[in-house]
This record gives structure tokens, C-alpha cells and sequence, in this order.
């Protein structure tokens, strides 16, 4: 997936844009998909952090499992049907089956940890960042109630509705 070029004193190497690796979602600003290819990646870099986790396991909904990072975090969503069981309708679509980003400066993080080259300026909706800082951001976390809390409420995200009102709310100051 890297990229070579060859310049007159040194190979350079680039990995891929982050646009081969991630899409933003049409669900809302600051959610971004994740391509099927790289969840197991993600998932490794994932385990490999000791983030805090949940998960929902519920009779006709789909399964989701969560990792709290900075304003957001990670959902990976898996959708089960059961044989002759008739689902309640629900009032907004259920989540497609999928790993999905959450957050803007999550996304950002991710963008550097896998070695993706990143967009050049902001997103639609994006604040700025700094990237030492945010780096200084992850690399100080202390995991505690309220981060525990934040993967509790990513694994509630089971429809296209829960997704946007919990992005919203993880993205607000305060």
C-alpha cells in the first residue's frame, strides 16, 4: 500500500491517503467509515492501547463494540438476524454492519498512528488541531469513570439517529 517516490538523494515512502482507508460518513460531520480491509488493524492498534471498552449485545439489535479516544472513538457494529424473529420497526434505520471512526480529533490520531496521510487542511465541521497536542492528549490519558462512561454511550450507537445525537454530544465543549 506504500507509495514510492524517488527524488535525486533518497527514496521517500508514503503510505497511503487517508481517503484509501477512511470515508466520512453521509450520517454526520465527524464519523468516518472504516474500509473492510483494515478493520483487523485497527482492531490490533486498538487492543494494543488498553482503551476503555463496551459493548451491547441485544435481541434484535445489531451488536456493537466500543473503544472510548479522545472526543469520540472507535464502533465496530455487527448485525445478526435471527431465524423466524420479527424485529420491532424501528424509527430510524439500524447501523449497517461496519467499523466506524467517531470524532475528529480521533480521526486525526488514527490518521497519524496508521500512517495515512492525512487531508491537507480541515473537514467540513472540523475544529483545528494541534497535532502535538493531541498527541500529548493521548499519550497523558488516565482511563477513569467518565472515559468508561464515553464507551458505554458509543455502544448505545444501534441506528442512524443514536450515531448523530452521541457524535454531537461527544463533540461538544463541557
Amino acid at each position: 500500500m506504500a507509495i514510492q517516490f524517488e527524488d535525486d538523494r533518497e527514496t521517500v515512502t508514503q503510505g497511503p491517503s487517508w481517503t484509501d482507508v477512511l470515508i466520512a460518513s453521509e450520517i454526520c460531520d465527524g464519523v468516518f467509515d472504516v474500509r473492510w480491509d483494515v478493520r483487523p488493524r485497527l482492531r490490533r492498534w486498538l487492543a494494543a492501547h488498553d482503551l476503555p471498552t463496551a459493548c451491547l449485545r441485544e435481541a434484535h439489535l445489531p451488536s456493537v463494540d466500543a473503544w472510548a479516544l479522545l472526543d469520540g472513538g472507535v464502533i465496530s457494529v455487527s448485525s445478526v438476524t435471527v431465524a423466524g424473529a420479527t424485529p420491532e420497526p424501528a424509527w430510524s434505520p439500524p447501523l449497517s454492519a461496519g467499523m466506524r471512526v467517531i470524532g475528529f480529533r480521533a480521526f486525526r490520531l488514527l490518521v497519524a498512528e496508521l500512517a495515512l496521510a492525512g487531508p491537507s487542511s480541515t473537514l467540513p465541521g472540523e475544529p483545528s488541531t494541534d497535532p502535538d497536542a493531541l498527541r500529548a492528549a493521548f499519550e497523558g490519558r488516565v482511563p477513569d469513570g467518565a472515559t468508561t462512561e464515553q464507551a458505554e454511550l458509543l455502544a448505545t450507537c444501534t441506528d442512524r439517529s443514536s450515531l448523530r445525537w452521541v457524535a454531537a454530544a461527544l463533540a461538544s465543549p463541557g
